[in-house]
């Protein structure tokens, strides 16, 4: 089952507080929690995952992608050590998918493979968020993807313009946790969470677009999720052959338009009603939603809408696409 607090919580919408100078906090219930034990767990992912698990710090968390053979994901997965174990969290309508499919390649790997139902995640975001942990007795990671513990709660610091962190605990535990953030920190939905997802260019891959991108589709090498110098992984010579012989046809950009969020998997579509891009995610901000969604790249200077005629505006993302002069040229 999982864990959500007693207290009324806002509508992402809202999203006043951080504006206000308020911290925000969130149940994290839209992801999952994956555990990988044993003594060849940490070689195990490293071998299916898009990045390098065997360098992985202690004290650090990384994304990566889980590819099929042809190089699309199935999931973008934060992982991070706890003790020998690793833990990470994905989206929850993919998780089981997710678990089949990598517990087909154990083999005679010592690895057991456990979604971890008795884990709570908080999401902890906006200005003072740093204070709220501190006054609580728990750890508030200066650096992006860095983490700290206490005892059986871990904090991830996230990156992003806002300063977010996420607390991963036992479930046990959640509710006084939550009580004692909530004293300064105003709640809200895991929408909060998926909206500064949106904002900070991270992809989450939702079970309505499984299998659909390519990592570099979802900017996943320019957030840190992909490595070109680790060794084999499902997919990774469609995922290296793009990096070095070519440039994606696609990537992921973000947008804002009026009316409600569309959910992910929605066509996005030029002036001439041909289908030019998917939505990755979107949650209403601003009288509207705000949105990412993999367009072509030769699209995106088009007059964009989704189906009923609603115009999107393309905004800005916090990084660098390493193509972006020749989209403007």
């Amino acid at each position: 089952m999982v864990w959500m607090p007693s207290t009324a919580l806002a509508p992402a919408a809202v999203g006043l507080p951080i504006l206000a100078g308020r911290a925000v906090l969130m149940p994290l219930d839209h992801l999952a929690v994956l555990q990988a034990g044993g003594a060849d767990a940490t070689d195990f992912l490293h071998g299916q995952l898009s990045n390098d698990l065997v360098g992985l710090a202690p004290d650090q968390s990384l994304l990566a992608g889980y590819c099929n053979a042809k190089g699309r994901l199935y999931g973008a997965l934060r992982l991070w050590r706890a003790g020998d174990d690793c833990l990470a969290w994905l989206a929850a309508d993919t998780a089981e998918a997710v678990l089949k499919r990598l517990s087909m390649f154990i083999m005679r790997s010592k690895v057991t493979l456990t979604l971890r139902d008795d884990l709570a995640l908080l999401g902890l975001a906006g200005v003072g968020a740093n204070d709220c942990l501190i006054r609580v007795g728990l750890p508030a990671p200066e650096d992006e993807n860095t983490l700290g513990q206490h005892g059986p709660v871990t904090v991830l610091r996230l990156p992003g313009p806002t300063p977010r962190f996420a607390l991963c605990l036992p479930q046990g535990q959640a509710q006084a946790i939550w009580d004692a953030l909530v004293i300064d920190a105003a709640p809200a939905t895991g929408a909060m969470w998926r909206l500064l997802d949106i904002d900070a260019g991270l992809p989450t891959v939702y079970a309505p677009t499984l299998e659909a991108f390519v990592p570099q589709m979802v900017n996943l090498e320019r957030v840190g999720g992909v490595s070109f110098r680790k060794g084999c992984y499902p997919g990774q010579e469609i995922v290296a052959r793009m990096h070095y012989l070519g440039k994606p046809s696609r990537r992921m950009f973000r947008l804002r338009a009026a009316g409600s969020a569309p959910p992910p998997g929605t066509p996005v579509l030029d002036q001439d009603e041909r289908e030019v891009g998917t939505v990755v995610d979107a949650q209403a901000a601003d009288g509207g939603y705000r949105a990412l969604a993999v367009l072509q790249i030769n699209a995106i200077e088009a007059a964009l809408h989704l189906a009923g005629a609603r115009p999107v505006e393309r905004l800005t993302l916090p990084y660098a696409l390493e193509d972006e002069a020749a989209v403007h040229s």
